[in-house]
C-alpha cells in the first residue's frame, strides 16, 4: 500500500501507460512561480540540478547535486534511495545500467527546464528515443495535499507577521531596501524558507518593483508584495499602506474599488467555475466604475495566479484560463491595478478553493492602512 496518495496516483497512472519509470527532473532555480517536479514526488528542495526517478511500484530513487549535500538530502527526502553527485547525467546512467532498465518503459516530465547541454547528454543515452508525459501527469497536480495547504496556512501567519513587522518598521528616511531587509529577516526568524519580496513606495506608484535606495517620504504609499514559503510552499498577500495621516480621501475611495474587486472574484471562485468567469467577475466592479481600459496590459498583468513549489495550478488567473476549479486548488486573488487618480495599488489574499467556495487562508480582509508619524 503506498501511503502518499499523489505517488498513488501518479503509479496508476504509470501502469495504465505501461510505464516501469517516470522520471522527473528540476534544473536547480527556484521560484514561487514555477513547480518543481522533484520536490513534488520526494519532497526534497534541492541546491542544485536533481531528478526523481518514481517506480510504478511506488519506490523511488532521487539523485540530487551537489554531491556534499548528501546529509540533508538523506533526512529530508520521502524517498528511501538517495544519491548525491555532482555528475547527475552519469549517475542517472548508471542506474539505468545496473538495474538493466528498460528504455522504451521510461517516461519523462519536467525538461522544457532543461539546457540545451544536458538535454543532448540525456538524448545520447536515450537514443533520442524520449517519452514525454507532462501533459498527462502534470494534470494530476492541480490540488494541494493536506499537507501541502497545512504548509501554506503557516506561510500566510508568517506573511502576515511580516506585514505588521512593516508597518512598525516603516518610517520616513528609511530605504526601501532597509525596510525589505527588516521584513526578509524577520519572516526567516519565524520559519520562511525562502522569500519572493517586491516592495517600493511612491507619491504615486506606476507598480510594484523590487526594493531599491529611494527614501521613504512622508505620504507615500508604500507597496508590499509579501510571498514568503514554509517548507517549501509559497504563498503571497498584496499590501498598500500610507506613510503618513495625510488628507486621500480620493486614495481610499479608489481602494474600495479593489476590495470590492476582490469580493466578487472570491464569490465567483467556487469549485466546478472556470477560472475565466473569476476574473471577469473581478474586473466588473472597475469597468462599471469606467476603469475598463485600465483591466488590460500595461495597467495590470493578470488578476493572479497559482503558487509553487509543489505545483502551480491552476494557473493564472486570467481571461485566457479555462481551467476548471477544484477543491484543494490554492492561489491568489489579487486585483492590484493602476488608476490614473491614485497611481498602482495592491490588494490581494491566497485563498483555497473548497467545498464552501473560495476561502482566504489571511487572518483580516484587505485595507488601506496609514502609519501614523
Amino acid at each position: 500500500m503506498i501511503e502518499d496518495q499523489r505517488i498513488e496516483t501518479f503509479c496508476v497512472k504509470m501502469n495504465e501507460m505501461n510505464l516501469e519509470y517516470l522520471v522527473a527532473y528540476f534544473e536547480g532555480s527556484h521560484s514561487f512561480l514555477e513547480q518543481n517536479l522533484v520536490f513534488l514526488l520526494s519532497d526534497f528542495k534541492s541546491m542544485g540540478e536533481s531528478l526523481i526517478m518514481l517506480h510504478v511500484s511506488g519506490a523511488s530513487t532521487l539523485i540530487a547535486t551537489p554531491s556534499w549535500d548528501a546529509k540533508r538530502a538523506k533526512e529530508n527526502s520521502k524517498s528511501k534511495d538517495v544519491i548525491a553527485t555532482d555528475d547527475l547525467i552519469g549517475t542517472f546512467n548508471g542506474v539505468l545500467e545496473s538495474r538493466k532498465i528498460d528504455l522504451k518503459k521510461v517516461g519523462f516530465i519536467g525538461f522544457n527546464s532543461m539546457k540545451q547541454s544536458a538535454f543532448s547528454k540525456f538524448s545520447n543515452i536515450f537514443n533520442d528515443a524520449f517519452n514525454f508525459y507532462d501533459e498527462d501527469f502534470l494534470k494530476l497536480t492541480s490540488c494541494k495535499s493536506e499537507q501541502e495547504i497545512e504548509r501554506a496556512k503557516k506561510a500566510t501567519w508568517i506573511a502576515e507577521r511580516g506585514y505588521e513587522k512593516m508597518l512598525e518598521a516603516a518610517k520616513p528616511g528609511i530605504y526601501e531596501y532597509q525596510l525589505a531587509g527588516e521584513l526578509d529577516s524577520f519572516m526567516k526568524s519565524l520559519g520562511a524558507d525562502d522569500n519572493f519580496l517586491l516592495l517600493s513606495a511612491s507619491q504615486h506608484n506606476q507598480a510594484v518593483r523590487p526594493p531599491g535606495r529611494r527614501r521613504l517620504e512622508k505620504g507615500d504609499i508604500i507597496l508590499g508584495e509579501i510571498s514568503p514559503s514554509y517548507e517549501g510552499q509559497f504563498i503571497q498577500i498584496c499590501r498598500s499602506v500610507v506613510l503618513g495621516d495625510v488628507n486621500k480621501d480620493d486614495l481610499f475611495e479608489k481602494y474600495q474599488l479593489l476590495i470590492a474587486a476582490f469580493d466578487r472574484g472570491v464569490s465567483a471562485a467556487k469549485a466546478g467555475e472556470k477560472m475565466s468567469n473569476v476574473i471577469r467577475a473581478i474586473n466588473e466592479p472597475l469597468e462599471t466604475a469606467g476603469y475598463g481600459d485600465y483591466c488590460r496590459p500595461p495597467y495590470m498583468r493578470v488578476r493572479g495566479h497559482g503558487l509553487g513549489l509543489s505545483t502551480i495550478l491552476p494557473g493564472d488567473v486570467s481571461v485566457d484560463n479555462d481551467i476548471t476549479l477544484k477543491e484543494g486548488m490554492l492561489f491568489i486573488i489579487h486585483p492590484n491595478q493602476y488608476l490614473p487618480e491614485t497611481g498602482y495599488l495592491l490588494c490581494g489574499e491566497t485563498v483555497i478553493i473548497t467545498s464552501a467556495g473560495a476561502i482566504p487562508l489571511t487572518n483580516r480582509r484587505p485595507s488601506l492602512d496609514i502609519i501614523d508619524i
